[in-house]
């Protein structure tokens, strides 16, 4: 009961559930554990559940003919998935699996969709959930339309800078993922990103150790976009 009160506790949308709701959303979550490399969902998969992290990490995927990888998007604790599943038939857009020991509560679609009907300002949370998930990929695909490698890099650690640590030259942080990773996502290779950023950290902008960056000149390299 502790993970399963655990994942209701580490949630926003269901802080504004009742006394009530959140006994029936107890009822129907169930505990599951995967270890790293273990699949939950495989690409056209039904999606049946609505799936909240409480610890670990899960990576959902898509890999081309030639063994490719794209990843679409990560997950940490507190975050979900399946949250379509609630308003429409789903499949899995992707792989979905493990990169770290990982615990999840499982809430069935029919049992949660009458959760949703007895507090319909969890279905408001869910959407406003939805928008900014939405807004994330629009953002994503006009990047890889519009922008060159070096200025999708640029814009990646911007973004990621948002939520790091101020200091008197800029701002530094911890990426949370590999480069190889990281160029997998903007839609480039480990080598190319490696050049970009060597000339960054060149143009004294950017400099790294391993997964932690340090942000020099914010300004410098906003411009880089704003020139684009």
């Amino acid at each position: 009961m502790l993970k399963i009160l655990t994942c209701i506790d580490r949630v926003p949308i269901f802080s504004t559930l009742s006394p009530a709701s959140v006994n029936k959303v107890h009822s129907i979550a169930h505990h599951r554990h995967y270890e790293v490399g273990e699949t939950v969902f495989t690409t056209g998969d039904a999606v049946d559940y609505l799936m909240v992290l409480i610890s670990g990490a899960l990576r959902l995927s898509r890999t081309n003919k030639n063994g490719r990888e794209q990843i679409i998007r990560e997950l940490g604790p507190g975050e979900f998935y399946g949250e379509l599943a609630l308003f429409a038939e789903l499949q899995a857009e992707g792989d979905l699996y493990a990169i770290a020991a990982t615990d999840v509560c499982m809430m069935e679609r029919k049992a949660m969709q009458e959760v949703l009907r007895d507090s319909p300002q969890v279905a408001w949370s869910l959407l406003g959930a939805m928008a900014n998930r939405l807004a994330e990929a629009e953002r994503l695909i006009a990047n890889l339309s519009l922008l060159d490698v070096t200025e999708r890099l640029v814009a990646e650690l911007l973004r990621l800078a948002e939520t790091g640590e101020a200091t008197a030259s800029g701002v530094r942080f911890t990426l949370p993922i590999t480069w190889a990773q990281l160029a997998t996502k903007l839609g480039t290779t480990p080598e190319s990103l490696s050049r970009r950023l060597k000339q960054l950290n060149h143009n004294g902008l950017v400099t790294t150790d391993g997964r932690h960056v340090h942000l020099l000149n914010l300004k410098a390299l906003q411009d880089i976009l704003d020139d684009a």
